[in-house]
């Protein structure tokens, strides 16, 4: 059995195959052992696995049984003993690395790291900083490819003479000189920002400088690699290179044919695959199978079928699906989508600089004036770099954000080369000389194993074909090609590479061109012998010579370590001494306030702790020394004149907005298209970073209102889905709107007293009532929309409400399964079908149609939350007893102080409640009003006056409180009903409440109970949330009595006669 295994793994393509698994596994092992242990070191990542690889390649190369010059036989069966085969494996597998195809790496690793650039993007900050990406990148790539171009021709012909380090670039057939030099010009100007932009993150530098460095090298790649396309065919003679203007003419328009058609194509690509994903609902396996598979598609259609830029087509699917995809794939897999592309932009990133650095060491042989010449191409591209800067800042500073001088400065240091640079340079490197036939006719009488190609002077040709005395197989086995032959006439003829070394791996450029004049001339020929006749062929000789494409990849490859080396390295100290780290002086205030915050609440924990029986024990001095210790930073005079507290508490409250709207969305309570207008706006708002009031928002009748335009589709038979659709989206908008301002709300009081600079109260006090304004007027403008659409589309809501109201309910029980299955009352497999039982009716009522239809007054009433589980008899009772009534617009319904003569459910129409002439509410459908009148016969505690035309069921107060004297079940519902409504009121505000988010509050809440303690009697509350609903409470004997409504924050408590509190554990 043991003499079998080896045999089937030869059999399924030998050690080669073994050797590329084990050098996969090192290089991951490597990867992950250099970001765990090495994370201290001040060098970048890839800096240091590039280093990693170097040394691997220089010590196989010395010391590997295998020699870094592929393997003769096979070694791992001859080696004895385990740490032999170990090392003759290791040495096997770093070989396999440094023999690795370029292309392998262009078309495997490249899509990945491309798309998950564009998808990582904040699209916003991009499509801000565009104009300044696209001059670097669109332009600006031009120029510097030009520039670095002509700076190499120039190296070429001061180190290019006869003996000189650049000799094998000295040639002047077919423009081989220019052509080479913009094609190293080309591949030395793709810039990698990666290593910056982390830092840039680290060091707290502007979002906007790393988006615009992220932006300019994502178009920079793209336009990049397709100056490289342009370049290489012409450059390996692959293509027929006519004269310079010809292919200047060429180059222009196939730039941008294929620029624009590659993105084109990804647009088109990305559109259609979002169009796939949001049928399906968080099935992550579908959801990222088919993002990847799109990624690959874009980049094999683009390249294979239509000829144009692969890069740019991944590009644009990137930042298509940052974009509208964000909102398309299922909230659940979002996270994981995202942690997905970044797993495996990082086993590229880590296989390519390893089999690069493996690569240079095994293979590359630089003399003295090498590095001399690394080092001026170093400064070259540097002095490249800051002409492209002078010549495009007068437009960079006024477009979109702007770029300050100093944020120049680091674009202009911050442009490292990296692993797009790595790849090109290895697509070079593996642009061996061989030959290329082409079978003019394929004659007869041929067999393949006695048939073989040589391409030779045309005089010794002739000579060999006329001799009688050849041997076929011997002939075969010297032949520089092998035929293909197909019923004894040649269909094509190939060169393998090792054939293709052993005749042409010597050859210098020169001694190239000389064999393509020949070819060309007729002065050399192709030369087919066997035992057939009359096959004619040409040969075309492509590639460079291995001189020039060892430099080619050590210079690419030096430029990418030393920009990491030193340009990564020395970012931060010239970020820190343009100042561009440096905390404004509202950001230090709220940053030291926080920090206060947080020691003060560890010290706080940690007195608890010393209560806990477990813990009590304890050595305290010691956990002490882990405490935080509070940062305070020191704020001058002229620092706190300047601080502008109120914009950055706008801004502030703004952010906490957009993290509504997102949390909302991933709760599965706001659409997809309604979270993408209202962030894409907020995004555009936010740019004024809170210098404005809240309230003026010239977008929000655009996002939540029904253009007149929208109200004609609404009669039209084949429009009539576009109407439903478009109403659907205004009024989501329009609800997440009020949700996020409601949520605002909340935080307004402390956010303020953190960013209170002035210690005056009054002053503090003004502060948090224009914001609470603001935010209330802002409420107000999102119900108007809504009350508006209920007055105009009744029908239409009451489809998008019952929609809402399903998917709410179902997401409730998918989260009651799942905190079931955390608690173990549920196995995983049972969980797993419950859950796929809730999706599968959430996709299906995703995907039907609205019901547009009335609900009756009855079926309003039947669905109050008081009365649900109420016998039907007692239903009957209060229906018979309720009275329709109809009021106009203007209509005062209730009275502030008023009598509490009844209540009223609203089946119609919206009201607008006020408090004084302050209005604090609009109510619609299904709302119930004026519970508390029928309750305690307490008089009216706002102005409710109808908004709209209103139709309304009114219960009077006898009817109702005879209704319950007779069902104490009726009573209690009621009563926990208003409880809860005021609970909600007084403690919303309060930490930790004013982080939950309304639905979880009331969820909360309905677990308290009411109760109706005796004249007198006392209540402990202790670890108890108590609302005062109706009489007086007294915490002790000699102070003052409490009247309802009230927060009751005491341990105990005793009570009036007729009281009711609302009781709820903490």
């Amino acid at each position: 059995m043991n003499n079998i295994t080896p045999m089937i793994l030869a059999s399924s393509g030998g050690h080669d195959y073994l050797y590329g698994l084990f050098f996969l596994i090192v290089a991951l092992v490597i990867g992950a052992a250099t970001r765990h242990f090495l994370q201290r070191i001040p060098l970048p990542f890839t800096v240091l696995l590039l280093i990693i690889g170097l040394a691997m390649g220089a010590l196989n190369r010395a010391y590997g049984p295998h020699g870094g010059h592929g393997h003769e036989g096979d070694h791992a069966s001859h080696a004895e003993g385990i740490w032999a085969k170990f090392v003759d494996t290791l040495s096997g597998a770093i070989t396999w690395g440094g023999n690795l195809d370029g292309h392998l790496i262009l078309y495997v690793f490249l899509p990945i790291l491309i798309f998950e650039a564009g998808f990582a993007l904040d699209v916003h900050t991009f499509k801000k900083s565009f104009i300044n990406a696209f001059c670097l990148a669109g332009p600006g790539i031009v120029t510097a490819t030009v520039m670095s171009g002509v700076a190499f021709w120039g190296l070429i012909q001061i180190f290019g003479g006869e003996g000189g380090v650049l000799s094998e670039w000295n040639t002047e057939a077919g423009a081989f000189i220019w052509l080479a030099s913009m094609l190293f010009g080309a591949v030395v100007s793709a810039t990698d920002p990666v290593a910056v932009v982390a830092l840039l993150k680290e060091l707290g530098a502007s979002k906007k400088l790393g988006t615009l460095i992220e932006g300019e090298s994502l178009l920079n790649d793209g336009t990049a690699i397709v100056a490289f396309v342009l370049l290489i065919g012409v450059v390996t003679g692959a293509e027929v290179f006519v004269s310079t203007g010809s292919f200047i003419g060429d180059a222009t328009i196939g730039f941008g044919k294929i620029g624009a058609a590659g993105g084109l194509i990804g647009v088109f690509l990305g559109l259609i695959a979002i169009l796939w994903v949001r049928k399906v609902f968080n099935d992550p396996m579908i959801e990222i199978t088919v993002v990847l598979v799109t990624s690959y598609a874009v980049f094999f259609i683009c390249e294979h079928f239509f000829h144009v830029s692969g890069v740019l087509g991944l590009v644009a699917l990137g930042i298509v699906m940052a974009g509208i995809g964000r909102t398309r794939i299922s909230p659940e897999v979002e996270h994981f989508m995202h942690e997905f592309w970044e797993l495996i932009a990082f086993v590229a990133n880590v296989i390519i600089f390893i089999v690069v650095g493996v690569v240079i060491a095994q293979n590359a042989n630089p003399t003295g004036m090498d590095f001399l010449i690394l080092a001026l191409v170093y400064l070259g591209i540097h002095l490249v770099r800051a002409i492209n800067m002078g010549t495009f800042y007068p437009i960079m500073k006024k477009a979109g954000y702007g770029l300050p001088g100093k944020d120049a400065v680091v674009v202009w240091w911050g442009a490292l080369r990296g692993a797009i640079g790595l790849a090109l340079a290895l697509v070079v490197y593996t642009e061996h000389f061989r030959y290329e036939f082409t079978v003019e006719n394929g004659g007869s009488g041929y067999n393949e194993s006695t048939t073989s190609v040589f391409v030779l002077e045309k005089a010794k040709a002739d000579q060999i074909a006329q001799s009688s005395n050849l041997n076929w197989y011997q002939a075969s086995s010297l032949g520089h090609a092998e035929a293909v032959v197909q019923g004894g006439k040649i269909v094509g003829i190939n060169q393998s590479a090792d054939r293709a070394n052993k005749t042409l791996g010597k050859e210098t450029t020169q001694d190239a061109a000389k064999i393509r004049e020949g070819l060309l001339s007729g002065e050399n020929v192709v030369l087919v012998l066997g035992e057939g006749q009359g096959a004619v062929a040409k040969a075309s000789l492509v590639g460079i010579s291995s001189r020039v494409r060892d430099q080619f990849l050590f210079l690419i490859s030096g430029i990418v370590l030393l920009t990491l080396l030193v340009n990564a390295t020395t970012v931060g100290p010239l970020v820190n001494y343009l100042g561009l780290t440096k905390l404004p002086a509202v950001k230090k205030l709220m940053f030291s306030n926080a920090s206060g915050n947080v020691a003060k609440g560890c010290e706080q924990e940690m007195d608890l702790l010393k209560d806990d029986r477990f813990l009590s024990g304890a050595n305290w001095g010691e956990v002490r020394k882990y405490l935080p210790d509070p940062v305070a930073y020191p704020l001058s005079a002229s620092e706190l004149a300047e601080m502008d507290t109120l914009s950055e508490t706008r801004r502030r409250l703004l952010e906490r907005e957009r993290s509504s709207y997102w949390a909302q969305f991933r709760a599965g309570l706001l659409g997809a298209q309604a979270v993408a207008q209202l962030d894409n706006n907020l995004s555009e708002f936010l740019d004024l970073q809170g210098k404005v009031p809240m309230t003026e928002r010239d977008y929000l009748e655009k996002v939540c209102g029904v253009s007149k335009l929208t109200e004609v589709f609404k009669d039209i038979p084949f429009t009539k889905k576009h109407f439903t659709d478009r109403i659907t989206v205004s009024y989501d908008a329009a609800k997440g709107f009020v949700v996020a301002q409601q949520e605002m709300a909340k935080m307004v009081d402390s956010l303020a007293k953190e960013l209170d600079e002035s210690g005056d109260p009054e002053k503090l006090q003004k502060t948090i009532r224009m914001l609470k304004d603001e935010i209330r007027q802002n409420r107000l403008s999102g119900l108007q929309f809504i009350r508006n659409m209920h007055e105009n589309f009744p029908e239409a809501t009451v489809g998008i409400e019952t929609k809402d109201a399903i998917r709410s309910v179902l997401n409730h029980e998918r989260n009651t399964i799942k905190k079931l299955k955390s608690e173990g009352m549920l196995e995983a497999d049972e969980a797993g079908r419950m859950i796929i039982a809730v999706e599968e009716r959430m996709k299906e009522v995703m995907e039907s149609s609205l019901e547009l239809r009335l609900p009756e007054p009855e079926e309003v009433l039947r669905e109050v939350n008081w009365l649900k589980g109420m016998p039907d008899s007692l239903l009957s009772k209060i229906v018979n007893a309720s009275e329709s009534k109809v009021y106009n617009t203007g209509d005062t319904i209730m009275k502030q102080g008023g009598d509490g003569d009844g209540m009223i459910v609203i089946t119609r129409g919206s009201v607008k409640v006020s408090i004084g002439d302050l209005v604090v509410d609009i109510m619609g459908r299904g709302a119930v009003i004026g519970e508390m009148a029928v309750l305690a016969g307490v008089p009216r505690t706002a102005n409710v006056v109808a908004d709209s035309s209103v139709t309304a069921l009114w219960l009077n107060t006898e009817s109702m409180q005879s209704i319950m004297a007779e069902s104490p079940e009726l009573s209690g519902s009621l009563w926990k009903t208003a409880s809860m409504r005021f609970a909600e009121n007084l403690i919303g505000a309060k930490s930790p409440y004013n982080s939950w988010d309304q639905m979880r509050l009331r969820r909360w809440l309905n677990e308290g109970e009411v109760t109706a303690p005796a004249e007198g009697e006392s209540i402990n509350l202790y670890g108890k949330v108590a609302i005062l609903v109706s009489g007086q409470a007294t915490a002790s004997a000699g102070t003052d009595p409490i009247s309802a409504p009230a927060l009751l924050d005491m341990a105990e408590a005793s009570f009036s006669a007729n009281s009711k509190v609302f009781v709820r554990d903490a």
